[in-house]
């Protein structure tokens, strides 16, 4: 290798020591950029030539100017965001279902079960009095109000976090379609992963785009040669090189809620993790269940109330009753959409004068043995209008309609081993199936002489009250043994301890983000002491070479000279 050799391979230090001069003082210049990675100046050493018996080195040779970043940990940090971000979700709603539940701070539902029953212990005392028998319904209704309230309250937040469901598909929609477009730029100026350098501040641009995704989906990305990025969900592509798949917000009939759908084939986008994943677990587990709590503690509470007040009788007998339920009436009972299901057994009805004296008894049977023979709405009804004195018909609604036929007869019911009355809805004191419908019998709030208190006649005891006293504390079979508080009292408790679990789960989600959000910082972050160090150290290389050059240039001049 000749002087001019020497020269050419110096000057090729020389431009090396400009371009990592140049890559310092980008880094530099975005050490507070947000989101920005620092470079890297990759440099080999150029190819050796022979000289005969020599194998002499021709310099430096940048190869590239590299983005710094350990990629499997940047995905183990987007994974724990998105982790985060589906728990503080889950956070936000279970803050929002204690809100409604006022029973964590010894208010609401609880509270009204216990002024209900204090009610009706206040009516033991003195069972003649009008006014505390307008106290009960009164309480009753209150009791029946806060339960709708409640369930409306929590149906109201879940569409609320349904209806969110159309600003995710939007943002996730937004996210992909730029993931697209830097996939097209990347991959022009990288010469399709021809040239190893990185698209500096496209690639930024991405990552950030890629962090940002994933707190609403559980996603993989992978890089190809290219430089641009497939990202997948639950299996499907949202984005390939420069093409991405749109995603809508739709009603799923299965679900009976919103889901969040691919467009071009129209199924479900499968993320069970991050914004997504938490909002359907919202939508379907959080407020879902806390509603089905609702309506079983209510619909128990309809039926156990019912099945004691409607064989019992008030201060007066009825002259015409409209059941509450409407029923199929010419199929099996089993099939009738009663309330609930009867059991085979019997019902008694009689006729009392005004002053409340028995003028005859009727039994009706009611048939539940799974024959043709069984008992249908029509023909209960039927045996009713053979009872000489009364008239029984079924209305257009699918109601039972009973009058009596003389201005001064009225009738009551007695014994029911079937629970028909009940489930029929005739003589009851709730109306309703569960919390969005239950409400206190329009019968009684008109006219409080219909509060069934005695069981044997009109005035004779008052064991149906006594029946009706603590019945939210007492254990029911169709609630496992649990009584109606217990129901209740057993879902607001388990609703503090979820949101305890909840809270430390994101805590220690949002320490171990942190952690991987450091580390990660430590290795992209641009460190300005670092950056120093090496751009003193490109500058002794520049005056090196520089040096090495001139002293070349007058040996050049001393050979010229001989």
């Amino acid at each position: 290798m000749s002087l001019f050799g020497t020269i050419q391979q110096s000057a090729g230090a020389l431009n090396a020591a400009q371009i990592g001069l140049q890559v310092v003082g980008n880094n530099i210049a975005n050490a507070n950029t947000p989101g920005y990675i620092r470079q890297n100046l990759e440099q080999v050493a150029s190819v050796a030539v022979r000289e005969g018996g020599l194998i002499k080195g021709t310099g430096v040779r940048p190869t590239g100017i590299v983005q710094v970043i350990d990629q499997q940990l940047a995905e183990r940090m987007f994974n724990a965001k998105t982790d985060l971000a589906g728990s503080e979700a889950l956070d936000k709603a279970y803050g929002q279902l204690e809100e409604l539940t006022n029973d964590l701070n010894n208010e609401g539902l609880n509270q009204q079960f216990t002024l209900f029953n204090n009610a009706l212990h206040e009516l033991s005392t003195q069972p003649n009095d009008g006014s505390l028998r307008d106290f009960v319904i009164l309480q009753a209704d209150t009791l029946a109000n806060n339960i709708n309230q409640s369930r409306d309250m929590a149906i109201d937040r879940r569409e609320l976090w349904n209806g969110d469901l159309d600003q995710i598909a939007n943002d996730i929609n937004r996210l992909t379609e730029s993931i697209a477009k830097l996939n097209l730029e990347i991959a022009t100026v990288e010469g399709g992963g021809v040239l190893h350098s990185d698209a500096t501040g496209l690639r930024d641009q991405r990552y950030r785009d890629l962090e940002e995704l994933s707190e609403y989906v559980n996603l993989n990305f992978q890089e190809q040669e290219s430089g641009s990025i497939a990202v997948f969900v639950g299996g499907d592509y949202l984005v390939s090189n420069g093409n991405y798949r749109e995603v809508k917000s739709a009603y799923s009939s299965e679900k009976g809620s919103n889901e969040i759908r691919i467009v071009e084939t129209d199924s479900p986008l499968l993320a069970t993790r991050g914004l997504l994943g938490a909002t359907n677990e919202v939508v379907g587990s959080v407020f879902g269940d806390y509603i089905d709590s609702i309506d079983a503690m209510a619909s128990s509470l309809i039926r156990s109330v019912n099945e004691v007040h409607s064989q019992g009788q008030g201060r007066r007998g009825y002259d015409s009753l409209l059941s509450t339920v409407k029923s199929n009436t010419g199929v099996p009972l089993v099939d009738a959409d009663l309330a609930w299901t009867p059991s085979n057994g019997t019902f008694d009805m009689s006729i009392v004068d005004e002053s409340g004296a028995v003028i005859s008894d009727h039994r009706i049977n009611v048939r539940m043995l799974g024959q043709v023979t069984d008992s249908t709405v029509q023909s209960i009804v039927a045996d009713i209008n053979a009872i000489d004195g009364l008239t029984a018909n079924v209305t257009r609604e699918g109601r039972i309609e009973i009058l009596s036929d003389s201005p001064t007869a009225q009738f009551v019911f007695g014994e029911d081993t079937s629970g028909f009355v009940a489930a029929a809805g005739i003589n009851t004191f709730f109306t309703g199936r569960n919390g969005g419908d239950i409400a206190v019998n329009s019968v009684l709030k008109e006219n409080a002489d219909f509060l069934a208190i005695s069981e044997n006649g009109i005035s004779e005891d008052t064991n149906t009250l006594t029946n009706l006293i603590d019945l939210v504390d007492k254990p029911l079979d169709n609630l496992g043994g649990q009584s109606v508080r217990q129901t209740y009292e057993r879902s607001v408790s388990g609703l503090g301890q979820k949101i305890s679990l909840q809270g430390s789960s994101s805590e220690g989600l949002r320490n171990f983000y942190a952690t991987l959000q450091s580390q990660h910082l430590a290795i992209t972050g641009v460190n300005i002491d670092e950056e120093s160090i090496k751009m003193i150290s490109y500058q002794r290389a520049f005056q090196a070479s520089s040096r090495v050059i001139s002293t070349a240039a007058e040996m050049l001049d001393l050979l010229v000279n001989l």
